[in-house]
């Protein structure tokens, strides 16, 4: 790097350099180079912050402008070597500053601390991370969306408790997962919100007497505002909490949807069956077709979960202000955003390539299970009491199932002494799902209502 270029960044104080072993437990370049292109920003916002107050010129703002540009190049050309004993991402960047413009370079870190800076620069990290999030969980609703509209006749068993429960259609499954990933882009819109306020100018903890500017600096940066309390900017970690939070509800939803899909493919099913750019074989059982993806993409659920506890727990006890506790949030939101983004595409692609079988829902939409709530209902309309049609429905089963018959075996004379005439034209799947036609249901015009709904809700977003 050049002589007179600092190792720590607190060389002034101390007479030795530090210790291998704690130089090797707090290094934190091999994870926060990460933030690379974010410090360099940050660091461009700072210099015409110093500028502005008086504490560089316009001449060595722009060499310090021109540098930081740069860089990335310059540190291409570094060895392991050269980089070593560099404790963090911070001190790579004004390490190389200044071995570049010497003096200068040693300028730029004035009225800023990495107190300030490691976490404006997450929240640009962050910012950036959801933004791609974001796009990639509406073009998943979007493909639900057109599956849902595809399947809206489509009949198939709905289920409660893992058990048949009631006439449904794919449609109105589809629509439902849809809904709960817009619910996680409102969260993640709220989220940003308070996320893209600019912590830069906080210093360690109490600003500097440079006279820099946060506001600006905060507009420089594509953030709504700046810090209202400086301690309170270096200390809170809530906005990193947040989104991981948000991300475990998404990636909640992706598993559910996964499972669905998932179970829908199993061949006793048969109501799918996986592309194969989406399937995965057995290295022993040559008949194997997997839902290795789906699964995979299930199983995302449980490690952002696990990324949120760890840092849910990180700033309890904590007195306020900074602590090197802190640097343990990088790897578990680096973490739960990585399996987010490589979820997403292949959840996306495995919907909508996936070849479903009306014919086989159908058959399954068959089982008379599926109608007794149709008929319990078809006597409360001839003003039976509910608790009396359910009871009345109930034994009927029960009688049926003791004498090895079904509801299709029920004769006209049988329905009539039940309570009800033409009760063997309710064991339609396609009649009992149309009567299914309140808001929110799954009738076919519902259905393709609620698909036109999910697509103005992702237009209002563009």
């Amino acid at each position: 790097m050049g002589e007179g270029t600092p190792k720590s960044l607190w060389a002034g104080r101390f007479t030795k350099e530090p210790a291998a072993e704690a130089l090797a437990l707090g290094r934190s370049l091999d994870f926060d180079i990460e933030l690379l292109d974010a410090d360099i920003w940050a660091s461009q916002a700072h210099v015409r912050a110093l500028m502005d107050a008086g504490v560089l010129s316009e001449e060595e703002a722009s060499a310090l402008d021109e540098a930081l540009e740069s860089l990335p190049d310059k540190l291409v050309e570094l060895t392991e070597d050269d980089v070593a004993d560099v404790e963090d991402v911070h001190l790579l960047v004004e390490r190389t500053l200044i071995a570049e413009l010497g003096d200068l370079g040693a300028k730029l870190h004035a009225g800023r601390s990495r107190n300030d800076l490691v976490v404006t620069d997450l929240r640009l990290w962050l910012l950036g991370a959801c933004s791609e999030i974001q796009s990639q969980t509406e073009q998943l609703v979007q493909v639900l969306a057109t599956r849902a509209r595809e399947g809206a006749d489509w009949v198939m068993p709905g289920l409660t408790h893992d058990r048949p429960a009631q006439v449904v259609t794919l449609g109105y499954y589809m629509a439902a997962h849809a809904f709960g990933l817009l619910r996680d882009l409102e969260r993640l819109d709220d989220w940003v919100e308070r996320a893209a306020v600019s912590p830069l100018g906080a210093g360690a903890l109490a600003t500097s007497t440079l006279g820099l500017d946060p506001e600006a600096t905060a507009e420089r940066l594509g953030m709504t505002g700046a810090f209202d309390n400086a301690l309170d900017a270096v200390a809170d970690r809530d906005f990193v909490i947040e989104f991981v939070s948000c991300l475990s509800t998404l990636t909640m939803h992706v598993s559910r949807l996964a499972a669905d899909l998932a179970r829908w493919s199993e061949p006793r099913l048969g109501f799918a069956q996986l592309d194969d750019a989406f399937s995965t074989g057995s290295s022993m059982m040559p008949q194997k077709r997997n839902p290795d993806v789906l699964e995979l993409a299930r199983g995302k659920a449980s490690r952002v979960l696990g990324d949120l506890a760890g840092l849910a727990a990180l700033p309890i006890g904590l007195p306020l202000g900074y602590h090197r506790d802190f640097q343990e949030d990088k790897e578990p939101v680096f973490d739960a955003a990585y399996a987010v983004t490589t979820a997403l595409p292949a959840v996306i692609g495995c919907l909508a390539t996936v070849t479903f079988d009306p014919d086989a829902m159908r058959v399954a939409a068959g089982d008379e299970d599926l109608f007794a709530t149709d008929i319990a209902e078809a006597l409360v309309r001839s003003g039976v009491p509910f608790r009396e049609a359910h009871r009345r429905t109930g034994g009927l089963l029960r009688d049926l199932g003791e004498s090895g018959r079904g509801l299709r075996d029920v004769t006209d004379e049988e329905w009539v002494e039940f309570g009800l005439t033409g009760g063997a034209s309710m064991l339609d799947p396609h009649a009992s799902v149309g009567a299914r036609s309140t808001r929110g249901g799954p009738s076919p015009e519902q259905v393709r209502a609620q698909a036109d709904l999910i697509e103005s809700r992702l237009a209002s977003r563009e």
